[in-house]
């Protein structure tokens, strides 16, 4: 094939995985820092590819392209994988169980939770809440009736990973119903949802290593 010709098939190869990456984004399979990093990865071999049609050299130019690491990995570097829970009591603010490798610093965690579990308490309703807390660590926060989940994620979570430990969670606490509205609860007669989720994600079983 024409080495001009290459470049052209291959930026109409691009321009189709920016479409997907786009969609992907948009039904929250991938995160904000995901497809930041890897837009910009496809944008470049784009310009690549640009250079590429118009160049004397066009294979000289397309051989760049083979220094760059695989898309997937990239993609793999930067995917969001919880890697501990933390589950605090709304009413009486203690914490009822931690699941994986919860690894906060408890000066980071406490200023937020005090604040979230405050909100939760004042009204019937709050937002679930995600918040950077260094380069690699993320916390999810979700508030039900009766507890709080705190996630710790490496990377930035995707919104379909998100969705997944708000449903936990609810499915927590309504297994758990009859403790919660009886007092304050056993934890070691709980049921944990979460516990499965933990397991998986921490041994990478689980599909989109969530």
């Amino acid at each position: 094939m024409d080495p001009q010709v290459k470049a052209q098939a291959f930026k109409t190869q691009v321009q189709h995985k920016i479409q997907k990456l786009i969609a992907e984004f948009a039904e929250g399979i991938i995160s904000r820092e995901q497809f930041h990093i890897i837009y910009e990865r496809y944008t470049g071999q784009l310009t690549l590819a640009d250079m590429a049609s118009s160049s004397n050299q066009p294979d000289m130019v397309m051989g760049l392209l083979h220094d760059m690491p695989p898309t997937y990995a990239v993609k793999q570097a930067h995917m969001g994988k919880a890697v501990g829970i933390a589950i605090f009591h709304n009413r009486t603010l203690t914490q009822l169980e931690t699941l994986g490798d919860f690894d906060v610093a408890p000066d980071k965690l406490a200023p937020i939770l005090n604040d979230y579990t405050l909100q939760v308490q004042r009204t019937k309703m709050v937002e679930r809440e995600v918040r950077k807390i260094s380069a690699k660590q993320w916390l999810v926060f979700a508030a039900g009736s009766y507890s709080t989940v705190v996630t710790l994620f490496r990377n930035e979570p995707s919104e379909l990973q998100i969705r997944e430990i708000m449903r936990l969670h609810r499915d927590f606490e309504e297994a758990n119903r009859p403790y919660f509205e009886a007092g304050r609860p056993d934890k070691t007669k709980l049921a944990y949802p979460f516990l499965t989720f933990v397991q998986r994600k921490v041994q990478g079983t689980a599909p989109n290593a969530l």
